[in-house]
């Protein structure tokens, strides 16, 4: 007989953890122990215990920083497998910080709520199995939030580049080879090229990428091209 699951679900929007615990509940290898609307809830009583994997909406943690969270979880579930539900707004405000935090979890899921329920229920199947699991959207945006962070070129440096240069950049960041540079700005490819090589002497990078990195770390494209 297969092993059943028990999951805990901590929704702060009783629709939601309702609608959590139905989807659930209809899996046969899946088990609802217990629905809080916030930690504290949960820790008030004992169902917690018994459970495999937390199902926690972002939402209940009421803008708590990870730190606590952290601490709390590892207090109540020394498994710490935890499932979050959020939305990708969410991953976007990802502190890099907390980064090593949540890789300290046993196991972890991140999931978007307006996705199918199917989803969810593997989700919950892969993380009370010891998997790390989390959506493309939300890997691109936490990448994204990490790379912002990373910024590794002083601001002065910005002001370096002539406004050519910094249209130019704009473009290599947008993927574009130096001929298609070249034919948005109606330039010759050697131009193109030679602005490329000075760009990076100036920012002091050696390779393309790195200008992309550059782009993207100073916040020079909007984050919907991103």
């Amino acid at each position: 007989m297969e092993q059943v699951i028990k999951v805990y679900i901590v929704a702060d929007f009783e629709p939601l953890g309702l609608g959590l615990a139905d989807a659930i509940a209809d899996a046969p290898d899946l088990e609802v122990v217990g629905l809080g609307s916030s930690l504290e809830e949960m820790a008030r009583g004992k169902e917690y215990q018994q459970a495999d994997v937390l199902v926690l909406d972002v939402e209940a943690l009421n803008r708590a920083d990870m730190q606590t969270v952290y601490a709390r979880l590892s207090e109540w579930l020394p498994g710490l497998k935890v499932v979050f539900l959020g939305s990708a707004h969410d991953a976007a405000s990802v502190n890099p910080d907390d980064i090593p935090r949540y890789m300290g979890l046993d196991a972890l899921g991140f999931v978007l709520k307006g996705g199918p329920a199917s989803e969810l229920l593997k989700c919950i199947r892969l993380v009370a199995s010891g998997k790390f699991v989390c959506e493309m959207t939300l890997i691109k945006r936490i990448l994204i939030s990490l790379i912002h962070w990373s910024s590794y070129v002083p601001d002065d440096e910005v002001g370096q580049l002539s406004d050519r240069e910094r249209e130019v950049l704009l473009w290599v960041a947008r993927g574009l080879s130096n001929k298609e540079i070249a034919q948005q700005l109606f330039l010759s490819e050697s131009t193109v090229k030679s602005h490329v090589n000075h760009i990076m002497t100036k920012l002091g990078v050696e390779r393309r990428a790195e200008l992309i990195r550059y782009a993207l770390a100073k916040g020079l494209l909007p984050l919907s091209e991103e």
